[in-house]
């Protein structure tokens, strides 16, 4: 069996993923690479059964998903471009 759709409800980040993008069968890689080095990027990544409730819990102040949300959010463009280029440096070797 597959894996269930699942969607990012976490905030844009730019050339990795946009909120509400939909994924099945995996997540891309660049993303991929993001939750490796940053696994609450994972706590953002939900199926879609549960996307309504855990899109209320992103707005709930204390909530583990707006924590984890807030900590997307505060990373800079550049802690990503690090993130992803040293992705790119680790396949040339």
């Amino acid at each position: 069996m597959g894996e269930s759709a699942v969607m990012y409800i976490g905030p844009t980040i730019r050339g990795v993923a946009r909120h509400g993008d939909t994924f099945s069968g995996g997540i891309p890689g660049r993303l991929e690479t993001l939750a490796e080095s940053r696994p609450i990027v994972r706590d953002l990544i939900v199926p879609l059964s549960r996307v309504v409730e855990a899109a209320k819990e992103t707005g709930t102040e204390g909530m583990a998903l707006a924590i984890a949300y807030g900590r997307i959010l505060s990373m800079s463009d550049e802690e990503i471009r690090e993130i992803m280029e040293g992705e790119k440096k680790d396949v040339k070797l």
